[in-house]
Formats: C-alpha cells, structure tokens, sequence
C-alpha cells in the first residue's frame, strides 16, 4: 500500500512515486529511489513538503515502532546502521592519524617525497562522507589533547569535506579540500617545540616566527608532482582574513578563494573546540555563537552555511534537556534545525542511566544548553563504544 510522508520523514532507501505538497514549483519528475542524505537534502531544498511512497519497493528498515533505536534500525543507502556507521567513522578517523603520523616523522626526518598515502585517506573520507556524513561529524569531537597536532589537521580534513559536499562541490575537488586542511599546519613540524608547545599567549616575535609555518610547508609541498593547486590554496590561505588582519599575504575579501574562506572557518571552529593550555574551550554550540558574534575576519555568508551544513548544536556534541536530561546529538533535523535526533543517555533528575533516542521535533522537549564532557565525567569515545559500536 502507497503511503503519504512528510520529508522529514523520508530515509534513504526509500521510494518515492510522486510529490503529494511542496513550496515551490519544482517536481520530482520521475519516480525513484533516494539513495543518501544529499537527495534528501536536495528535495529538501527544493521546497519539497509530502511525498508519496512505494514500501514494497522500498529497501530502508521498516519497524513497527520507527525510529526508536537509531544505532539499529537506521540504514543507510549502503545497508549499514548507525553503529557500524560510528564504528567504521572511527577507524577511518584512527587510520588518517597513523598517516598523519608517519608523514610527521617524514618531516621531521628530511622532507616529503610524495603524498599518495595522504591521497589514499582522503578519498576514502570523501567516500565516507557521502556514506555516513552524520556519523563521520562525531568523530571530529572525540578529541584527545595529548594528540592535537594530528587530530586538528584530520578534524579539519573532515570538516571540510562535508563542508565542501553541503556546497554540493563535485567529488574531486572535495579530495583536493581535504588533502589542503590535512597538510595545512604540516609547516609545525619544523618550528621549535617551545614555541609551538608554548603554554602561554605568544609575544609578537613569536608570533610572528609562529606564521612561517605556512611557508615552510609550502616549501616542502610545492615540489611535489601529485599535490593540486587546490590543496596549495588551501594551504596558503586558511590564516587570511577578509578584513585583511590574516596572513601571510594580509588578503582581503575577494582577494581571498571561497576556499581560503572556507579553510579559515574550519581552523577556528575545530580550534575553538579543542582544549588549548592558554585559553578555554568552547563547546561547539558556543564556538559557533562567538565566531557569529564577533569579528573574527571570518566570511559571515560561508558562515552560516557552515552552521547548516555540521547544525547549530553539531553532532556529537552534548546537550541538556529542557527534561533535564543528558543526550548527544546524533542526526540532523534539516527541516527543523533546533530539533535534531538525540540520544539521551542520563535523567539529571532521577540521577540513573536512561537510555534512549528522540526526535525533538516530535517530543515536547527542547535543548537548553550545552554540556561540557568534562562537567560529567565522560568519555565520548568510551560512551559511544559502550552504546552504539558493535560488540
């Protein structure tokens, strides 16, 4: 039997046969079947309200109870739930740091004779990100402070590619992006450790010494024969301001690619979010206030883009409950961004465990504030291993 569904409603997997209701004029002009969430998202966009469904030629898992236990009963277009999704997000994530790893010692040892383990890497992070883009964003908040060099080029790489992908930027063009937010910093390596493992504010000398990372690794990467242009943009621009206070070149505005633009919003969100010893950190909900709040040379349009694309309380991050419950955001709600699906992992008020997955949209409930892992004593990599991977 056909079955009418609000697009909020709509998973991968299932087929659609018509448009029931929509705010514009643009139809679905063939029936078919939604493959991912950029086809949602994509209707989506087109203003598309109510469709039509065909469950016998649907392929997504249809329970009785919908939705209730989102790290089983979501599918993918690739048949995989939302654990293994996490799982395999995660040892993506773990392989991109031992890449990262060994191209450090490369440098530190002499210099960079090509970059094919780093290309390898990052196509597969393009793939996953078309795969399981909610569950890869996780993973750039599992942050381990004793690691940051590694994990602020990685998270970067990542947040740049669903960045990339929200701005429906064409595939090859997201593994030049990535490769550019991966090897972005690589210039570190060659800096002093006082300087770079300095614990407090940098005097103007050093700071100035400090931005010579982007040199050195344009030094390094540029007489590599398989590094693109693009990656080289990126490089060089992801401290450019648009009110020409950036460097190394004080660019201003227009002077600045969109990727440069996009590069410099990466860098300081995934930078805000991670612990540094001369500053706080800020949860990502906040991170994203203070860089729309204040002047941080930072293009405002691209901005808000950015917040659409990882969600004003991005996934993974940690939420209370008007309920007084604790919950991580785990999927997007694109028609109603206030209101993503969450796992509620801990009732404040009963002070026991109380594991479940809700729809915020569809509960009277609501996220009032951002939780700090620190505040509660959690392991997020623990806490997901523990709810959601395989055993």
């Amino acid at each position: 039997m056909l079955q009418i569904i609000n697009i909020d409603a709509l998973l991968p997997g299932m087929f659609i046969v018509k448009v029931i209701k929509q705010a514009g004029e643009i139809t679905v002009a063939t029936p078919g079947k939604i493959n991912d969430q950029q086809d949602i998202n994509s209707l989506i966009d087109k203003g598309i309200l109510q469709v039509q469904i065909d469950p016998a030629k649907s392929t997504h898992l249809n329970t009785d109870d919908g939705l209730n236990d989102l790290g089983e009963t979501y599918l993918n277009a690739s048949g995989l739930s939302y654990n293994q999704q996490l799982e395999d997000s995660l040892i993506l994530h773990n392989q991109a740091k031992t890449i990262q790893g060994r191209l450090i010692k490369r440098v530190t040892n002499g210099k960079i004779a090509d970059i094919e383990e780093v290309n390898n890497i990052m196509q597969e992070i393009v793939n996953k990100a078309f795969e399981c883009d909610d569950a890869l964003g996780i993973t750039t908040l599992l942050k381990d402070n004793d690691e940051y060099f590694l994990e602020h080029s990685i998270n970067c790489a990542i947040l740049m590619v669903m960045f990339g992908r929200s701005l429906e930027i064409e595939k090859s063009t997201l593994q030049h992006l990535g490769v550019g937010a991966l090897l972005m910093d690589i210039g570190m390596v060659k800096l002093p450790l006082l300087l770079t493992q300095k614990t407090d504010s940098l005097s103007v000398q050093e700071s100035q010494r400090m931005q010579r990372h982007i040199d050195i690794a344009l030094k390094l990467l540029e007489p590599i024969e398989d590094i693109n242009k693009i990656s080289l943009t990126v490089i060089k621009q992801h401290h450019e301001r648009i009110d020409g206070t950036g460097y190394p070149d004080r660019l201003r505005g227009e002077q600045i690619s969109q990727y440069g633009r996009m590069a410099a919003i990466v860098d300081t969100y995934d930078s805000l979010t991670t612990s540094r010893p001369y500053r706080d950190t800020f949860e990502p909900a906040d991170a994203l206030k203070k860089m729309q709040a204040e002047d941080l040379g930072l293009d405002k349009e691209l901005l808000s883009k950015f917040i659409s694309c990882i969600g004003a309380n991005p996934i993974g991050s940690l939420v209370k409950l008007a309920s007084g419950k604790l919950a991580m955001v785990m999927r997007l709600n694109r028609l109603h961004p206030l209101s993503p699906n969450v796992m509620v992992f801990y009732n404040l008020t009963t002070k026991i465990d109380e594991v479940a997955q809700l729809d915020l949209s569809e509960v009277e409930d609501e996220i009032v504030d951002s939780v700090s892992p620190d505040d509660f004593d959690i392991g997020l990599s623990a806490f997901l291993r523990q709810s959601f991977f395989s055993k």
